[in-house]
């Protein structure tokens, strides 16, 4: 009895381990591409072999597209403005025509303000100027309250309030807001003995 047994663990040992080895077969065997014999018949030299389908590396950043012809790159105008009194920035350009009646700062060093003697086509034509300078037309902006007869110009360092023309002065005021710390870093046309000089 214990011959049978015995014989029986063996063959069931055999047949586990016949099974096991097939598992690891279908596991380790993968389909081979299939191949094609070349037709006799087919002129060698029309022959190509197939191209090969490569998938789309996602890492590699999409092309930027070129600037288009149309966007022509901004030309300041050449005409000259009307010299700059002391404290104005020089960052800003001043009117083609009109008298500047002197230049201020607040004295939080907040703003800096000016009267301009011009009238509303000459304050258009400033409005085209800072445009062709740079700076951008603001649609929404946060001067509304203070100067709600202004019309707001920005080039990411200054923003310029041009006030409309005046109906009981002949002058207009426009201000330049820094967007800067102006007093600790400075700016081109800071007047001299800044911070205490320079105010209104």
């Amino acid at each position: 009895m214990s011959k049978r047994i015995l014989i029986l663990l063996v063959v069931m040992a055999l047949v586990l381990s016949l099974a096991a080895c097939s598992k690891k077969d279908t596991k380790q065997t993968e389909p081979e591409p299939p191949v094609t014999q070349p037709d006799e018949n087919a002129d060698p030299e029309q022959t190509e072999p197939e191209p090969l389908v490569t998938e789309p590396d996602e890492s590699t950043e999409p092309e930027q597209p070129e600037p288009s012809d149309t966007e022509a790159p901004l030309t300041p105008d050449p005409e000259p403005g009307v010299a700059a009194p002391d404290n104005w920035p020089l960052d800003v350009p001043t009117p083609v025509n009109g008298e500047i009646m002197g230049c201020g700062w607040a004295p939080d060093k907040s703003f800096c303000t000016t009267d301009i003697a011009y009238k509303q086509a000459d304050i258009d034509a400033y409005g085209k100027r800072l445009e062709s300078f740079g700076f951008v037309k603001q649609e929404e902006h946060k001067y509304g309250t203070d100067w709600p007869d202004a019309t707001v110009y920005s080039n990411g360092r200054w923003d310029v309030i041009v006030a409309e023309e005046n109906d009981v002065f002949d002058y207009s005021y426009v201000n330049f807001y820094p967007l800067f710390d102006v007093v600790t870093e400075g700016y081109d046309g800071q007047p001299e003995g800044w911070p205490d000089g320079g105010d209104f």
